[in-house]
């Protein structure tokens, strides 16, 4: 045992000599196990770190599920699918508020601090890259507008929450709430300053990040929120004015590529549209497979979302409410583009193949109703039906998060809020002349009928798109209902609850 412990210090002697040194080798850095004070050195380095936030953004503690349930069970759009829609869900549909324990607002309250963290990280460790400035500057613009979109989601929703505009250094380094006025405040600067950084566009895998225009409408949508319509309006005007977004086909926003097992179905050329503004990227891979870590990152993991499962006649979780099915006027098409109701056709792959009539049997909804008729429906946007029928399939579709006709909708709210009635519904009609809709025409000679016009078509067109609960908390905060239309919501609670995981660990909250 000696000879060979002699032997081995004299092999560790030799190596040390030949590298000239063992302490500056052991002081080189790791290439495979990179430090945030190693790593974040060049521009390149930096798009890695602005890719992990988008990573969060879909994941399933946002985009990729449980934004779309907390959006949609606050809102006035949705109605339980049976006895099977599960307790924190239903929970938020049913009662005034969630508790403060509820697990599926814990998660999206959760899932925006980590995007907020990971983009602190990127615009902090910008400035030390020189490398390539111009995409350095893309990139910290891409991170404010992310970091924007999470601040937006949590002020919008909790009000007044802790603010963190650094990455967080220690486990000990909580912030007290901060007032709403002032994360208001800095989502604007954030904003204000992507907008300037960002390009008009991408091309290639580049397609689906941040652009102006989503900056802009972003920007347009939050001073709405914080009830600058004037603001709102310049922002959404240089939308408009970009030349860059058109309507398109209406059930063109809704689609993309479905793969089961090696066979690709759908139209993936529909995503990344012109009416595309701000686009979620996923990717089904025909393997049924979601990535439950919540995490949304790794090459290997699922980059699906639980969309048309959840919605679907499988798990049957969620159903359109009677109201929104009641809001649709007569003959208006994006009624059966957005819902499909038992006996319609599924499965006709874009009027290629003859599809087949759904039965109430093969639906495991409850039933809702329309005028007098009672039958089963789901949602389409969204559903895969419309290329296969699987017991369990998570979808690829790309969510388009701000759509050009959101924009025009915005537009006309901000006009008939600063007295322009008639100009709101010139941006209406827009709407209900699209491709593929073709609805009469409407007029406005009055605010509160132009606020009512503008009502019902972000209902009928954005059905689904989980807008509605933050019109209703905006429309709330002005007075207008009862003043317009009854509320939707009657009784509900406007703030949700900071979850109990932020103030058991963060004692300036408690």
């Amino acid at each position: 045992m000696k000879n060979n412990i002699n032997k081995l210090v004299i092999a560790a002697l030799l190596i040390c000599w030949s590298i000239s040194g063992c302490d500056r080798k052991l002081e080189v850095v790791d290439k495979n196990s990179p430090t945030q004070e190693s790593y974040f050195k060049t521009a390149a380095e930096l798009v890695n770190g602005v890719n992990a936030v988008y990573s969060n953004l879909r994941g399933g503690s946002i985009v990729g599920r449980e934004w779309f349930f907390t959006h949609d069970m606050r809102g006035s759009e949705t109605a339980a699918g049976g006895v099977q829609l599960e307790q924190p869900r239903a929970e938020m549909l049913n009662q005034a508020n969630a508790a403060p324990t509820n697990a599926v607002m814990t998660d999206l309250f959760r899932g925006t601090y980590q995007m907020i963290n990971r983009a602190n990280l990127v615009i902090t460790k910008a400035p030390g890259v020189t490398d390539n400035v111009a995409l350095r500057d893309r990139v910290v613009g891409e991170a404010k507008f992310l970091r924007a979109w999470a601040y937006f989601e949590l002020v919008s929703q909790w009000g007044d929450v802790p603010m963190y505009t650094a990455p967080i250094e220690s486990s000990t380094a909580f912030k007290a709430k901060e007032p709403a006025a002032n994360i208001y405040t800095q989502i604007i600067s954030d904003l204000t300053d992507a907008a300037a950084k960002l390009p008009t566009s991408y091309s290639g895998n580049d397609r689906g990040r941040v652009t102006k225009g989503a900056a802009n409408a972003m920007l347009g949508r939050v001073n709405m929120q914080k009830g600058d319509y004037a603001a709102a309006k310049t922002a959404l005007l240089a939308v408009y004015n970009s030349g860059l977004y058109s309507l398109v086909n209406f059930q063109w926003n809704f689609d993309g590529e479905v793969k089961d097992g090696t066979t690709t179905y759908g139209s993936g050329g529909h995503e990344y549209n012109a009416e595309s503004v701000f686009e979620v990227s996923f990717f089904d891979k025909g393997d049924n497979n979601f990535n439950w870590g919540y995490n949304g990152e790794g090459v290997n993991n699922p980059i699906s979302n639980m969309r048309p499962q959840e919605y679907g006649i499988v798990w049957g979780n969620v159903v359109p409410s009677n109201r929104i099915l009641n809001e649709f006027e007569a003959n208006d098409p994006r009624y059966k583009f957005t819902f499909f109701e038992e006996g319609d056709l599924i499965l006709t792959r874009e009027g290629t193949a003859p599809g087949k009539a759904i039965t109430a049997g093969e639906m495991n909804v409850a039933a809702s109703t329309k005028g007098s008729v009672t039958i089963k429906r789901v949602y389409r946007k969204g559903s895969d039906l419309e290329w296969i029928q699987s017991g369990f399939h998570p979808g690829g579709f790309n969510v388009r998060a701000i759509r050009y006709a959101d924009v025009l909708l915005m537009l006309a709210e901000c006009e008939a809020e600063v007295g322009t009635p008639a100009q709101a519904a010139t941006y209406i009609n827009l709407v209900r002349a699209r491709a593929g809709v073709a609805m009469p025409a409407i007029t406005a000679t009055t605010k509160n009928e132009a606020l009512a016009k503008v009502m019902h078509e972000r209902a009928v067109e954005l059905a689904g798109e989980e807008v509605n609960n933050i019109d209703i908390l905006r429309w709330r905060k002005k007075g207008y209902y009862p003043l317009i239309m009854a509320d939707p919501r009657p009784g509900q609670t406007d703030m949700l609850p900071i979850p109990n995981a932020e103030t058991s660990a963060n004692p300036l909250v408690r």
